[in-house]
């Protein structure tokens, strides 16, 4: 390996003729969140799933009707919802606790709304598609918390604008 730049190499192993980006930053190699950062992550997490479960309970029921054929579009539209809102904060936060706190949110809002309120109203009616309403958030979070880490990324940083 004399007299070549080992610079341009990945150092891990000797002899090993991989080119590495020197500006790449490891994920491994980001700050890790303060505590308080964290514990800020966590609150708006539970309050943002929250409002996910609201909206998706009074959104599931929703349907297009298109002659005698009722298309049910409010419960897709809630469970890619959750299931975006889940994985957007597990892939971004790399925090199973944040990802968690937000299921926790939506099931907790989608459990009282299930419950007679005490003028006698119901969000979610006996039926299908509240069934499905209530079961499917559950199992989305069960997959997205329980899903294994993915493997790191080398993140390239990039040059500023109008450097060569």
């Amino acid at each position: 390996m004399s007299g070549i730049n080992s610079s341009h190499f990945n150092g891990s192993h000797p002899g090993s003729s991989v080119a590495v980006d020197p500006t790449a930053v490891r994920v491994s190699e980001m700050p890790r969140p303060t505590m308080q950062g964290r514990v800020l992550s966590c609150i708006l997490a539970l309050i943002v799933g929250a409002v996910f479960g609201a909206v998706g309970t009074v959104a599931h029921q929703s349907t297009l009707n298109l002659g005698a054929l009722r298309i049910p579009l409010g419960l897709p539209l809630a469970l890619i919802g959750v299931l975006a809102l889940l994985l957007g904060f597990r892939l971004l936060l790399r925090d199973r606790l944040v990802v968690f706190l937000a299921a926790v949110g939506v099931v907790a809002v989608i459990a009282l709304f299930s419950v007679p309120s005490p003028g006698g109203s119901v969000l979610i009616p006996q039926g299908l598609l509240s069934i499905i309403w209530t079961i499917g958030p559950v199992l989305i979070a069960t997959v997205v918390v329980a899903w294994p880490r993915l493997p790191e990324r080398v993140h390239r940083a990039e040059p500023p604008v109008g450097s060569a």
